[in-house]
């Protein structure tokens, strides 16, 4: 039992992944957390708000980076699937039939 490969298939999942993914480039998911920093000045809240704002965009610029890596590796994986069926095909013989019935 085994499994078929398309590498196209790979490829164009890593295109969409990385169009995707380069979309979120810039993108400030933490700045209205921010926001809440300068309505609530003083007192914990504000310091709070502060550290979730850091903690918030310091994880999601690691998510967005470790995305990219999985993006990546989708091309990887579809040039060396390609490239096994391709080592693959010089090995083994043709599937064609070699045997003939009576004559």
């Amino acid at each position: 039992m085994g499994f078929t490969t398309v590498p196209e298939t790979l490829r164009g999942a890593r295109s969409a992944a990385g169009e995707k993914v380069g979309s979120l480039r810039g993108a400030d998911c933490a700045e209205p957390v921010g926001r809440v920093a300068g309505a609530v000045q003083g007192g914990s809240a504000a310091a709070a708000a502060a550290h979730c704002q850091d903690a918030l965009s310091t994880t999601f610029t690691e998510w967005r980076a470790e995305a990219q890596r999985l993006t990546d590796h989708l091309g990887v994986a579809a040039d060396r699937y390609q490239q096994g069926d391709h080592a693959a095909a010089g090995v083994f013989p043709s599937a064609a039939p070699t045997m003939h019935g009576p004559r």
